[in-house]
């Protein structure tokens, strides 16, 4: 059985992956500082670790006694705006913090790391992207996005794990047991926004995208 890491397992992401991660038996063990999360969006059947990415040494100390050998990496401080007036707290939590992560995979059973991006790392552009795309990042969040990127590669092959990124666009939706829904207020979103102003002005919304994801492995 997999012991799976999730950090940031209070937020909207996480807490629906350890719902999914639940059903499917895996052992799923949350890493939150409760910043940004929330206590009743953490996965009833998870352990929770109160636990902040920028202390190394219990990040470790959580890893090798859980024997974790996958991490999900989604921890991070979002708001973009706030991220041009405070970089030092940016570059403290989104980028030391992933390097925390993987240099304390070292010496573990890790074996796989899967980082949450970003598609502001594309920068201002026009049209359609893809993986190919050379990476733009012009705000100071995006910037630490691409940074994180960076150090999930750079450590994948001292450390021995596998890696895979996925830049997230706009995310919204509910829980398919409808339990977990967007409820941050912090910030923006740009889809919870929109529902909003339409249910005040009794209109209905109704959105279609189809999208194709594709996950390169690397060993």
């Amino acid at each position: 059985m997999k012991n799976i890491l999730i950090t940031g397992g209070a937020g909207y992401i996480g807490s629906h992956i350890a719902e999914l991660l639940e059903k499917n038996i895996y052992n799923v063990f949350i890493v939150d500082n409760l910043a940004t999360g929330f206590k009743r969006l953490i996965n009833r059947k998870a352990k929770f670790i109160n636990l902040d990415i920028k202390n190394f040494y219990d990040l470790k100390d959580c890893i090798l006694n859980n024997k974790i050998d996958t991490i999900i990496h989604l921890a991070a401080y979002l708001n973009v705006s706030e991220a041009e007036k405070k970089k030092n707290k940016y570059y403290a939590n989104n980028i030391k913090g992933t390097e925390n992560i993987v240099k304390a995979c070292h010496n573990s059973k890790v074996k796989n790391i899967l980082f949450s991006s970003s598609c502001s790392i594309y920068g201002n552009i026009k049209g359609s992207v893809d993986e190919n795309k050379k990476p733009n990042p012009q705000g100071y969040y995006a910037y630490t996005k691409y940074k994180g990127e960076e150090i999930v590669k750079k450590y994948s092959k001292k450390n021995n794990y596998r890696y895979a990124i996925l830049r997230y666009f706009n995310v919204a939706g509910a829980s398919p047991s409808k339990k977990i829904g967007q409820i941050e207020r912090s910030h923006g979103q740009l889809f919870k926004n929109i529902a909003i102003q339409s249910l005040k002005k009794n209109q209905i919304l109704i959105f279609m995208e189809i999208i194709t994801i594709q996950v390169t492995e690397h060993v």
